[in-house]
């Protein structure tokens, strides 16, 4: 006597094996009945990181309409040009079989002639855009975003200098979509962001990440002045190159929805924290954490520096008004020419509080470096 389960249990318990994919392998070759729900698992997640697996893919499925690119949701794709050498009808067909993907990462070769073109509009249900190690000149790069209506969360790293030439004469999309989510950008960030501001939908993120060199840093005033009546979360990283350049002051005070601010500094120049913080009005700032990768400070004469004291007496006030608990991470710390901690050194009346969260970590990796 045999007993035939339903279709829907059979489909749960496939759904249960979701992160078993050698079980899910085993499941499909039971009955044909349950390869669609494990192809669902099995092919959620694609990467293509080089030719090989490209070409592997394309002769396992020689029709695109019947792989199961169409179960994809995610999709990697590493050293772009490793499928342009294909006939462009063959690539085309091929790409765009990965119509149904939320998610689209990738990562760009340094080869001259890269272009986005094949992607542009690859998923009308896109959400996530990820563009790495760009020589993409920005134009085409806004070109790709604005090909995705639902598109939320964008990333982009421009890690190279490169002369993208005259592009004035660009023409700016007519529509864009609403861009709710979060905006990562790292490196030469400028031109991205001037043409970003001149999209016709605006922009309207509610978490904004960038690091760049501080001779960029008025590009990320412009992000958040644009996006201040939306913005939840800031993360602002810069680095410095000469010794005599400051951050210009960053105004959040038209951030009235701004939860969580993070700050990153590669030097102990800390006067531009303080003056985002002086001005952050938002009635929910829960969070405030400052990175630095070394921390020193000298105990000569009055020790701790009028910036150091000005940043102290602001978190105190924050603790006593607010409870915002801040947090602050760093690879070494020391006092020259004494001992002991240098947070309780620097920021003596929080500390005494018990209000501020230090730790000293082996390894403090640069967030443009592991995003």
């Amino acid at each position: 006597m045999s007993t035939t389960l339903p279709p829907e249990i059979l489909d749960l318990i496939v759904d249960h094996l979701h992160d078993e994919p050698d079980t899910l392998e085993a499941c499909c070759l039971v009955s044909k009945s349950w390869v669609p729900r494990a192809r669902r698992h099995l092919f959620a997640d694609v990467e293509f990181s080089s030719p090989t697996s490209v070409q592997s893919w394309m002769r396992a499925f020689l029709h695109p309409s019947n792989s199961p690119a169409h179960q994809t949701r995610s999709l990697s794709i590493y050293g772009f040009l490793a499928i342009a050498s294909a006939e462009s009808t063959v690539v085309r067909a091929w790409v765009h079989s990965f119509r149904h993907i939320e998610t689209l990462v990738v990562n760009l070769s340094w080869n001259d002639g890269d272009s986005l073109s094949q992607l542009h509009g690859l998923s009308p249900i896109l959400k996530s855009l990820k563009v790495d190690e760009s020589v993409i000149s920005p134009p085409e790069l806004i070109d790709l975003i604005c090909s995705f209506p639902l598109l939320e969360d964008v990333w982009l790293r421009c890690i190279a200098t490169v002369t993208w030439g005259d592009t004035d004469g660009w023409d700016i999309p007519s529509t864009s979509p609403k861009l709710t989510g979060s905006l990562y950008l790292s490196g030469d960030i400028h031109p991205v962001v001037r043409r970003m501001l001149d999209l016709p939908g605006g922009l309207h993120f509610a978490k904004i990440s960038t690091f760049c060199p501080v001779e960029a840093a008025g590009a990320t005033i412009d992000l958040v002045s644009s996006c201040s009546g939306t913005l939840e979360s800031l993360c602002v990283g810069y680095t410095f190159f000469r010794p005599d350049r400051f951050p210009p002051p960053l105004d959040l005070s038209e951030a009235t929805k701004l939860k969580d601010i993070e700050f990153w500094f590669t030097r102990p120049e800390i006067r531009w924290n303080t003056t985002a913080l002086l001005s952050a009005k938002s009635e929910y700032l829960q969070q405030i954490t400052i990175h630095s990768l070394a921390i020193f400070a000298d105990p000569v004469g009055e020790g701790v520096s009028q910036e150091w004291q000005d940043l102290d007496h602001l978190l105190v006030r924050l603790w006593t008004e607010r409870s915002i608990l801040p947090k602050f991470q760093y690879t070494k710390g020391r006092v020259k020419g004494g001992r002991g901690e240098i947070v309780p050194f620097l920021l003596p009346e929080l500390t005494r509080m018990g209000a501020v969260e230090d730790k000293i970590i082996r390894t403090l990796s640069m967030p443009w470096s592991t995003l």
